[in-house]
């Protein structure tokens, strides 16, 4: 780019989001669209910073992908989870001392942020990767693939995180965990 001004960040982030993106969606994975390489040479930074300040300036928003991240213009997805909500749905004082176990917490989550008509929550879109990390401070994946392997949750994988049940409300012979354990493989 010689004499040609250049866009601003925010230009050049929703200008990419307008031309990149596939008909069938409103956002654009930052790897596979090719977005992180286009903004590394085109102004020979870090997208991932700029990306992650405009977010939080509300100028675009973001959300966890495989592999990567997804890039929407702000009116383009739903209000990101509000923590507090959350925990005033589930019944927390986050300023209480006594913590309770990953257990109880996830049990809880399940059942107060499940909608009605289903028997899990998605771990992303529900709030609760979010709200546990506030919570513990620790990395929600890790401890429900923990959780999973006592038999405590079950989890399936969904678009964009998984869902996590009760053990007790999804069927044992679909539990990937039951199976191979019925086949002597765990």
């Amino acid at each position: 780019m010689s004499e040609e001004k250049k866009l601003s960040y925010e230009e050049f982030v929703k200008k990419s989001i307008e031309t990149l993106r596939s008909p069938k969606y409103k956002g654009i994975h930052s790897v596979f669209s090719g977005f992180n390489q286009a903004f590394k040479e085109y102004f020979g930074e870090d997208p991932i910073k700029v990306t992650k300040q405009l977010a939080d300036e509300g100028k675009i928003a973001i959300r966890p992908a495989k592999g990567g991240v997804m890039i929407y213009l702000p009116e383009d997805v739903s209000p990101s989870v509000n923590t507090s909500q959350i925990f005033e749905k589930m019944g927390i004082d986050r300023n209480d001392s006594k913590k309770m176990s990953y257990e109880e917490f996830t049990r809880l989550a399940i059942e107060k942020l499940r909608p009605p008509k289903y028997k899990g929550i998605h771990s992303v879109y529900s709030g609760f990767n979010q709200a546990f990390k506030e919570y513990f401070g620790e990395d929600p994946i890790k401890v429900t693939k923990q959780l999973t392997e006592e038999g405590k949750v079950t989890v399936r994988p969904a678009k964009g995180g998984v869902m996590i049940y009760l053990p007790e409300d999804v069927s044992p012979t679909t539990s990937a965990m039951s199976i191979l354990k019925k086949m002597g493989l765990k």
